[in-house]
């Protein structure tokens, strides 16, 4: 038994149909795709019948496939712009199980197409032209505007193929046609023009909160510029504190250091016994020969004992200067010596 679907494009109609007897169908044997075979022998109602083989179905369901000159399944290798194979991915490839183009006997199904009608027409396939109008006509804007000889401003909604489709139980009929694919009315527009000025609000927003963004920003880095300096400045003041502190407390050091040194000198020659006749005949020599200059026997006198008291006092003084630093002790050596000179 052999499945044969037959359709006939202008009223877009088609009607399956079983045949059993091989006798009837076995003129479709050997045939392959787009050939043209009579159908007389299909019945009387086929007679000037002419079908085109359009495909078709082995037993397990293998689709034939046009190009491959077998009357039986072959595994080829597919890349996707043959058909019966679709890639996933570019340059992929697989090899699959099709269906020889040329009919055998082990076809289940049949597709073929009326190229040429008989005198009778078909039930549900020819029979209905008043009744069945084509649907085939132009879908998009442009085209229909072709088609008629139609300018932008006339409306193509009346110009599309409708067809009719009559009521049940009593209601009215209804009106189908297809939908204008482009077709440009006030909902488009105003639509488009929705879209456009959402867009632009969109585009405001965003630059506006961008302005925003870089305000808090700039005002943020200006705070933590000026809390970064606050506490530099901070750091700084207390640096400088601790120095002054320090310094003071090195100052007070030095004069504490400083003042014993200074003070012992001029108390330690006050306690020795040996200074005190250094210091008093140094100042009674000094005075009293340039006092008495008339007389030989006070400036005899004057000069005994200036050496008596230079000679032992000048060795203590010249050290104690050397260590001391002063250079007091070392005039009334040198005031001596003139006086003595004298």
């Amino acid at each position: 038994m052999v499945k044969i679907n037959i359709a006939y494009p202008p009223f877009g109609s088609n009607q399956l149909i079983e045949v059993d007897d091989e006798k009837k169908w076995r003129v479709f044997l050997d045939k392959r795709l787009s050939e043209e075979v009579p159908a007389d022998s299909l019945g009387d109602e086929f007679k000037g019948y002419v079908f085109k083989i359009t495909g078709g179905y082995d037993k397990e369901g293998f689709s034939m496939m046009q190009g491959v000159m077998l009357n039986h399944r072959a595994r080829l290798l597919l890349d996707g712009r043959t058909g019966q194979y679709t890639p996933k991915r570019e340059g992929c490839r697989k090899r699959k199980s099709v269906r020889g183009c040329i009919v055998g006997t082990d076809m289940s199904c049949i597709n073929v197409i009326i190229v040429k009608r008989g005198p009778t027409d078909l039930p549900k396939l020819t029979d209905k032209e008043s009744d069945r109008p084509s649907t085939r006509g132009p879908k998009r804007a442009n085209n229909i505007r072709k088609a008629w000889g139609l300018t932008k401003k006339d409306d193509v909604r009346a110009f599309v193929v409708k067809r009719v489709k009559p009521g049940k139980d009593g209601k009215k009929d209804r009106i189908k046609s297809p939908k204008i694919q482009r077709l440009i009315t006030p909902v488009v527009k105003a639509r488009r023009r929705r879209i456009l000025k959402a867009k632009r609000v969109q585009k405001e927003k965003s630059r506006k909160e961008a302005a925003d963004y870089a305000a808090l920003l700039k005002q943020l880095r200006q705070q933590k510029r000026g809390a970064l300096l606050s506490k530099r400045r901070e750091a700084k003041s207390s640096k400088l504190s601790t120095a002054t502190e320090a310094d003071k407390k090195a100052a007070t050091a030095t004069t504490a250091k400083k003042a014993p040194v200074t003070a012992k000198p001029a108390t330690k020659p006050a306690t020795k016994p040996a200074t005190k006749p250094a210091t008093k005949p140094a100042t009674k020599g000094v005075t009293k020969p340039a006092q008495a200059k008339s007389t030989e026997t006070k400036a005899a006198k004057t000069t005994a004992t200036v050496k008596k008291a230079v000679v032992k006092p000048t060795t203590a003084t010249t050290t104690k200067a050397t260590t001391t630093g002063t250079a007091k002790k070392p005039v009334t050596k040198t005031t001596a010596k003139t006086a003595a000179k004298k």
